[in-house]
């Protein structure tokens, strides 16, 4: 038995990549053909782009391999509970709309570390952030490119290293080429090819289960676990309220204030978020929902290929079933692989674009304020191609490091969201917030939460129990399967934790149950599921932040449009009710005193 990659699988994977291309390019040239070829239009589109392509770019964006690959893993093993993340970030993007974009917008910003600037005067906390940002960045792309080209060898048996260079090649050139707009509609065509693998998959995968009721009928759609046990991998509470402050990162990172800055209108950008609630959502719920389809599928064969050890590593679940799935329709593989592909463009593509403008903002002109628009879009172009090297070079690097290392990486990542959701939330809505105190906080934060991290990686911890396995006793018929390439199967399964790592998770090795010694306290500790530690890292961030500002001393002055104001941003710019002449007086006054005040005024 032999899956393999066809002629018609390579026409749709390849015209794929080359549309995506063409795409950027077009615009590339589109854009300097109406000589919009200033900083403006480069980065932002010159603040003048319509709100529904920038909410599909602003979804394709954070829809990463990890999604592709990650979330129906995550359905398999675990089940539908994985289903309520999606509550988690819808409370993280209806807080955006109303409590971020207000602030945020109107300021006219470019890169979103500018706002530390205006907002307390002085560049420190500005550029902390921003190298952190910029470190984020740069190992999000390499460890999502190289996880996705790790899924390629394993199903067409291209050496990863060729397509970790065309990868980044691609996206480098044509979002040089094209800058904001090129990424925007090369996203939204993604969009489409990624939604179309995602339907394809469920609707095969549910007739060949032997239809909804099979599917439902499996253990995998019991989402009863309301208990407040933090300890427990997935609960509601964990999922609904835990992993709030993990979406709302994305919410204040480059790439999606990028997409923010680059609609006209407040009302435009508060519903970029608004109806980018249900699309994202509906991703979600098809990427998890696609982990329960295939579970079933294996059901009805009688062989949970996880269980079964037909497979080694969870992240191989997608590819595996994709080949099988589609190995008689010719096509439908390469339409998968070209949807893995999208995720893989519209990520680099928009971290590219943000890396850019970030050196541009804060660091270019900082140094030049007077540089001449034009060399200066010719030099962000540059820029991008550096920063495409470099990711280059980072997923190369991280193809090389032993799995402990790549766990690190994890921990790395997740120590940051918490720590600066902190900073720009109490930059807003603390006035007597200060430099120093920020930087305490988040210090704080991060320190805790990568204790906690290594806890739970090297502290002996037993798997997370996962639901019940299905039935091996038909696997048989998969042994000895040939998938493209065996060499690629075996380095899939010893070296793409990557992909899995990113969504803070920790593989599961078997999923038949072990008696376990009793822990100990720390081990107790370390238990906490991964769902709480950017939870937990906000908090500590937020206490010892306010605690340490209080004990510091308050900028000179403070910009008042830098300031969140329930009565300005909500009663009134929303519901349109105004203050009456006497509070308008008194508003009035507080609105000068906001922005000129002396230390120690609050």
């Amino acid at each position: 038995m032999a899956f393999t990659f066809s002629i018609p699988d390579y026409v749709v994977f390849i015209s794929t990549v080359v549309a995506s291309f063409l795409i950027g390019v077009f615009f590339g040239f589109w854009e300097k053909r109406n000589k919009h070829d200033t900083p403006d239009d480069y980065f932002l589109a010159g603040r003048r782009t319509k709100t529904i392509p920038v909410t599909i770019s602003f979804v394709v964006t954070f829809q990463s391999s990890i999604m592709v690959l990650a979330f129906p893993a995550e359905g398999y093993v675990y089940g539908m509970i994985y289903l309520f993340m999606a509550l988690s970030g819808s409370i993280a993007y209806v807080f955006s709309a109303y409590f971020v974009v207000p602030v945020f917008h109107p300021l006219k910003l470019t890169s979103i570390y500018q706002y530390l600037n205006l907002r307390f005067g002085d560049n420190v906390l500005r550029y902390v952030c921003m190298v952190i940002g910029v470190v984020y960045y740069l190992f999000y792309m390499g460890t999502v490119t190289y996880g996705t080209s790790v899924a390629l060898e394993v199903v067409m048996g291209i050496p990863y290293y060729a397509t970790i260079i065309g990868y980044v090649v691609i996206t480098t050139i044509y979002t040089s080429i094209g800058g904001i707009k090129a990424v925007i509609w090369t996203d939204v065509f993604q969009f489409c090819i990624m939604t179309t693998g995602f339907i394809a998959i469920v609707a095969k995968g549910t007739i060949d289960a032997g239809g909804p009721g099979a599917v439902v009928r499996t253990n995998r759609f019991d989402v009863n676990e309301f208990r407040l046990d933090p300890r427990i991998r997935y609960t509601f509470w964990n999922l609904s309220i835990g992993s709030i402050i993990f979406w709302l990162y994305y919410s204040y990172s480059q790439a999606a204030m990028q997409r923010v800055f680059s609609v006209p209108t407040v009302k435009a950008a508060r519903n970029l978020y608004l109806i980018c609630n249900p699309l994202y959502n509906m991703i979600v719920i098809m990427a998890v929902l696609e982990g329960g389809v295939i579970f079933a599928y294996y059901l009805a064969k009688g062989c949970d290929i996880y269980a079964g050890g037909i497979i080694d590593n969870v992240n191989a679940i997608v590819p595996f079933t994709i080949m099988e799935l589609f190995n008689n329709h010719p096509g439908l593989p390469g339409l998968f692989i070209a949807a893995l592909s999208s995720a893989a463009f519209s990520t680099l593509s928009s971290c590219l674009s943000s890396l850019s403008a970030i050196t541009y903002e804060d660091v270019i002109k900082v140094r030049n304020p007077n540089i001449e628009p034009a060399y200066a879009t010719k030099l962000s172009k540059i820029v991008t191609l550096v920063f495409g090297a470099v990711a280059m070079g980072i997923s190369f690097l991280i193809s090389i490091l032993p799995g402990s290392i790549q766990a690190i990486s994890q921990s790395i990542f997740a120590c940051m969201d918490g720590p600066m959701c902190m900073i720009f939330i109490l930059a807003p809505m603390y006035r007597r917030a200060t430099t120093k105190g920020l930087l305490i906080g988040a210090a704080s934060g991060m320190v805790v939460v990568m204790w906690l991290n290594m806890g739970k990686l090297f502290s002996g911890l037993p798997p997370d129990p996962t639901k019940p396995a299905g039935p091996t006793h038909n696997c048989d018929i998969y042994r000895n399967i040939n998938v493209t390439s065996s060499v690629a199967a075996q380095m899939y399964s010893n070296s793409t934790n990557a992909v899995y790592y990113l969504v803070n998770t920790t593989t599961a090795t078997a999923l038949t149950t072990t008696v376990v010694p009793e822990k100990t306290v720390l081990q107790e500790i370390y238990s906490v599921s991964y769902c709480w530690f950017s939870m937990t890292g906000f908090i500590i961030s937020m206490i010892v932040g306010m605690i340490a500002s209080r004990l510091t001393e308050p900028p000179k002055h403070i910009d008042s449009r830098c300031l969140f104001s329930f009565q300005k941003h909500i009663r009134e710019e929303l519901f349109g009710q105004k203050k009456s002449d006497s509070d308008s007086a008194s508003g009035e006054h507080e609105e000068e005193m906001k922005f000129i005040q002396k230390p120690g005024v609050h």
